[in-house]
């Protein structure tokens, strides 16, 4: 009797995601489950696809199409399972992706095989196959001589041609074609080891054996191998340790004196590894919190909760007793960081207190290592998991626990398909293990402590810093008095003063401006026009290149365009350029100039772009070889650096004033975290806080570490004006590198959601805006429009959502693209 499996094709736009019937062969019966992955053909080429079995049935969907045969399973270590493939559908619904959206956010791509043809000789052929022609007898001729040849080689030697000869010969039944699925190679490492008995190697050594060898270098290799007793060593160690060469060791295989051979090495183990840590000791704040967090834990049902406590109260130290006690029950964890948190020094919490139970993922691993991780995790190799927003998929056994350190970072959400949040992820997996959530920071998102405050999460708060340290003093520097007196510097008379004082204390300081480069832009100062990304619509951001002020160029800092610095203004034609504002290059000139003698670190997207410099940057300044820590939002999260006793903030106000009903939000959390940075260790803190806008309310209150209240002004004005948490908000975005389809789709966009909500979902609430033009208008020649809506996401209000992009996403192949975003993490 015929079986028949549900297939959704990974590769298939968002209108054609849907599941396709293939059989399944006799041969594959007891080898095809729910949630594997298989290669099937499709369409009329029977071009062979990955696709990800869905469902088992005894009879297809349309009895009457003749359904076409599951052709290979794919790596059954990489199934899905039901948890997975649960999880999949419920990002596909939740954030209007397709499943192969979901599959790749879910598991490395380099983990999924992809098909590769193979071709036979069909020992039943009868006919010579010069009949079809010179290549056709030649691609036989090949394909015999080696018994099994790979259709890459056949189109490197054939080329264009190649297509319809193989269709022929196929179809002459003189080749066979199969399909092998290719994976990522293991990595793997040249091992050497002593071949015969070390009594042997020590009469060699000595010249007593009848072996003689004149060859110091093979003498120095024996040698190194025997003293020791090293048993297998890498051969790029024996190389280095005896200064000898590779075939120098291959002579001493040819002899039958050492074993060389290959092994796979394990490219997920982290590089920290475990040591004796001492003892986690808790005050009674934490106690008492640690305590209703076990409780929690130990339900045995899904919970949730906020840690809010201040800066340097103590949280990773009972996030990391409450790991302790889920692992003491025999489950598992994972712990979330922003990518700007995921610090050398917070890995190196971990790791010296689990060493290889732990498992590290983020956007910096290769695919080789992201391919290792995932094993090692499935394999049940690891059960503490510690990375960014991707690592919430980690296919952990048995969970217990998912902490999200500062939860309300925008980074959690992604903002490429899948539009997923992590918190959402988090929710889910928590659900179906019966485990808890933790979120953890000193400034939660709104929407997590309005869910706190109503009783949905346990609020368990710590309101002093560990140790009894006091927060740091906070000096606010009107700004608008310097400039009314001619001062130009970005650095205050009082920052300088402080700065000069601090440095002659021994103290360190940490420096933050939220803007790279050296000047913001640059503008003509006949006509007032900015010069902007002839690809994008956005001034470009003079950058130094060296030392010199003038020797320099444009970036665009959203596409990466650069261009030199035009010696007359692009529109009139002026030789009177100005360069306006200043970045972190410009006050890192400002400081050589107000302290020659001290040593500074500028770190921003410029001056970390290999993979180390980060973590370099950070072990200078942590061993004090730097005196300043100058830096963008690098330098203000997951760092606790004992001597520095002084923060800055240069231009505090400027995030203020984005189009964004969470600008403030935003702001306060970003001054609460800086300034937390200062006093961590006994020491007395201080920070200033530069700004033209002192008495603004989200300042004052940042500056006094009041959350409490500054949550209240503002959660009674997002009521009144209904922002989230009282309505979801989605952003459904044109692009096209058309303007004027991009116009006329925009229209129909607009009407159609219209028709849409006053007949079939006439139920559906909404308030919409627009459409209009994106905040940045042009990116690489692509116009964007988009519209706004507040509604209630449900069920219902989904559905809708994807009914429009179903119906946009089947339009013509140049057609304006429409993405839509729930909850986006901007607008």
């Amino acid at each position: 009797m015929m079986e028949y499996a549900g297939i959704y094709l990974l590769d298939h736009p968002y209108c054609l995601d849907r599941s396709f019937d293939y059989h399944i062969p006799p041969s594959l019966r007891d080898k095809v489950r729910e949630g594997d992955f298989v290669v099937v053909p499709f369409g009329a080429s029977n071009r062979p696809k990955i696709g990800l079995v869905t469902e088992r049935k005894p009879t297809p969907e349309l009895a009457t199409t003749a359904t076409k045969p599951i052709l290979a399973v794919c790596d059954p270590t990489l199934s899905l399972g039901e948890e997975g493939l649960g999880l999949c559908f419920f990002i596909k619904d939740g954030t209007l992706c397709t499943v192969g959206d979901a599959v790749r956010a879910m598991m490395p791509a380099a983990a999924l095989s992809r098909p590769e043809e193979i071709y036979r000789i069909c020992l039943e052929a009868q006919s010579d196959p010069a009949t079809l022609g010179e290549e056709a007898a030649q691609i036989f001729e090949l394909v015999q001589r080696k018994g099994v040849v790979r259709r890459t080689l056949l189109q490197k030697n054939f080329g264009k041609t190649l297509d319809g000869t193989l269709k022929k010969l196929l179809a002459g039944g003189w080749l066979l074609r199969e399909f092998e699925l290719v994976s990522t190679e293991p990595k793997t490492e040249t091992v050497v080891s002593l071949a015969v008995d070390p009594i042997q190697v020590d009469e060699i050594l000595k010249g007593t054996s009848e072996l003689k060898f004149r060859s110091a270098a093979h003498l120095k290799i024996l040698r190194y191998l025997f003293e020791a007793d090293r048993g297998e060593i890498s051969e790029r160690e024996l190389l280095a340790a005896c200064a000898v060469t590779s075939a120098q060791v291959e002579a001493l295989v040819t002899k039958g004196l050492v074993l060389r051979r290959k092994q796979a090495v394990d490219r997920s183990l982290p590089k920290q590894q475990k040591k004796d840590c001492a003892p986690i000791v808790l005050n009674d704040e934490q106690s008492e919190a640690l305590s209703v967090l076990t409780s929690l834990s130990d339900a045995g049902e899904p919970r949730a909760a906020l840690l809010h406590g201040v800066t340097g109260s103590g949280k990773t130290s009972v996030m990391m007793k409450l790991i302790d006690h889920v692992l003491a029950k025999k489950k598992s964890a994972i712990v979330l960081l922003p990518e700007i948190a995921l610090t050398p020094q917070t890995l190196e919490i971990f790791c010296s207190r689990y060493g290889d139970r732990v498992a590290i993922i983020h956007s910096g691993l290769s695919n080789g290592e992201r391919v290792d991780t995932y094993r090692r995790i499935r394999e049940g190799g690891a059960d503490v998991v510690i990375g960014t927003r991707s690592a919430v998929f980690a296919p952990l056994a048995n969970l217990g626990l998912i902490v999200i350190d500062e939860e309300q970072e925008h980074t959690y959400k992604s903002d490429a398909n899948p539009k997923y949040h992590a918190r959402d992820i988090a929710r889910y997996r928590c659900k179906q293990h019966g485990a808890m959530m933790l979120l953890a920071s000193a400034t939660p998102s709104f929407e997590s402590y309005y869910k706190a405050k109503r009783g949905i999460y346990t609020l368990v708060t710590l309101k002093h810093r560990y140790g009894g340290a006091e927060l740091p003093k906070v000096t606010v520097a009107d700004m608008r008095a310097e400039i009314g007196t001619g001062g130009l510097s970005p650095l205050g008379n009082l920052l300088a003063a402080k700065l000069c004082e601090n440095q002659a204390k021994k103290n360190q300081s940490i420096l933050f401006l939220n803007r790279r480069g050296y000047h913001n832009f640059v503008s003509c100062r006949s006509c007032g026009e900015a010069i902007v990304c002839p690809t994008c619509s956005v001034s470009m951001t003079y950058h130094t290149v060296g030392n010199s002020y003038d020797l320099g160029e444009l970036r665009c800092h959203w596409c990466g365009k650069r261009m030199a610095l035009p010696p007359t203004c692009p529109s009139c034609g002026s030789e009177h350029l100005g360069r306006m504002g200043f970045g972190t290059q410009r006050v890192e000139q400002e400081l050589d100039a107000l302290l020659p003698t001290a040593k500074i670190l500028r770190m921003d997207a410029d001056s970390t772009t290999t993979r180390d410099s980060y973590e370099e940057m950070l072990g200078t300044f942590r061993r004090r070889e730097a005196d300043i820590l100058l830096g963008t939002q690098m330098v203000t999260k997951g760092h606790d650096f004992p001597d520095v006793t002084l923060v800055g903030v240069l231009s505090a106000d400027a995030s203020l004033y984005l189009d964004d009903y969470r600008a403030a939000e935003r702001t306060f959390s970003m001054l609460t975290q800086v300034i937390g940075r200062a006093g961590r260790a006994g020491k007395e803190g201080e920070a200033i806080i530069q700004t033209n806008n002192p008495d603004h309310e989200c300042i004052r209150l940042a500056c006094a570490q009041d959350y409490e209240r500054f949550f209240e002004t503002e959660i009674r004005l997002r009521k009144l004006l209904v922002f989230p948490p009282f309505c979801d908000m989605v952003l459904m975005q044109l692009t096209s590198s058309d303007e004027t389809e991009l116009s006329r789709a925009a229209v129909r966009l607009s009407e159609r959601f219209s028709e849409l909500t006053k007949k079939e979902f006439s139920d559906v609430p909404v308030v919409s805006y627009g459409p209009f033009e994106a905040p940045v208008y042009k990116v690489e020649n692509k116009y964007r429009m988009r519209m706004i809506v507040k509604c209630r996401l449900n069920a219902r209000s989904r559905k809708m959502f994807a009914t429009l992009l179903s119906e946009f996403s089947r339009s013509a192949e140049r057609a304006p693209t429409l993405s839509i975003d729930f909850n986006p993490s901007s607008l």
